[in-house]
């Protein structure tokens, strides 16, 4: 079986692999640049419909 990246050995896919692992599973943002993270919703913001169907007025 052939592997899709030639770039590292499997060795060193399974050690980066590993050291990402707790970024991944955490419990907080992976980025390094807070201000890219969105800001959750306010307490006082209106409900804003989620994507789905519409309705079509006949």
């Amino acid at each position: 079986m052939q592997r899709g990246n030639s770039k590292h050995s499997s060795r060193e896919d399974d050690e980066l692999k590993h050291e990402l692992e707790g970024t991944v599973r955490g419990n907080r943002s992976s980025r390094s640049e807070e201000w890219r993270d969105p800001e959750p919703p306010a307490d006082d913001d209106p409900d804003v419909p989620t994507a789905g169907p519409t309705r079509r007025e006949s």
